[in-house]
């Protein structure tokens, strides 16, 4: 668990950022609404079903995804969704960066440089040797955020993603059908 206690002192509120638990199952349904609103996307789910359906999978053991939470006087302000994965060709750990969000009241309280610092804190204490992200090209002030942690762009990877129906098409053996755009 770290806070933030040099800005307490300076009268800024104390920010506390620690690992999820399932209890925070609920406030991570919240800020995800949130981050879909944020991207204009609908909310498909009630949150207490969100609620539900984080509490049983993001919490499983061997966790499939881990989550760091950042609260601002007890109140939930941010998240960092993450993955570990090896890579068999150069036998090396990274990490995956599913999400970071920060609630736009919070955004001027440095808590995604204080989630992604104890990120890296992870990373370097289980000898993870990379870590990777992406980024929107049109939000520049994320890209902003991040350019400012000096990590090395990479303009030569192309990312990709099956969504629902044309997975169903490959895994059946057939070709996309043109839908899950």
């Amino acid at each position: 668990m770290a806070v933030e206690e040099d800005a307490a002192a300076a009268g800024s509120p104390a920010i506390e950022v620690r690992q999820a638990t399932p209890a925070d199952a609920e406030a991570i349904a919240l800020l995800s609404q949130e981050l879909l609103a944020f991207y204009g996307l609908p909310v498909r789910y009630q949150r207490s079903y969100m609620s539900h359906v984080i509490a049983e999978k993001a919490f499983t053991d061997p966790p499939s995804i881990e989550i760091l939470m950042a609260f601002e006087r007890g109140q939930p302000r941010g998240f960092l969704a993450y993955s570990e994965s090896f890579a068999v060709a150069n036998c090396q750990t990274s990490v995956f960066i599913q999400d970071l969000f920060v609630t736009r009241k919070a955004r001027a309280l440095g808590i995604g440089r204080r989630l992604m610092t104890e990120l890296a804190r992870i990373c370097v204490a289980r000898g993870v040797g990379q870590l990777d992200w992406t980024a929107d090209p049109w939000n520049e002030k994320a890209r902003a955020f991040y350019e400012a942690m000096g990590p090395l762009l990479r303009s030569d990877k192309t990312y990709y993603r099956l969504l629902a129906p044309r997975l169903a098409d490959l895994a059946a053996g057939g070709r996309p059908s043109g839908r899950g755009r």
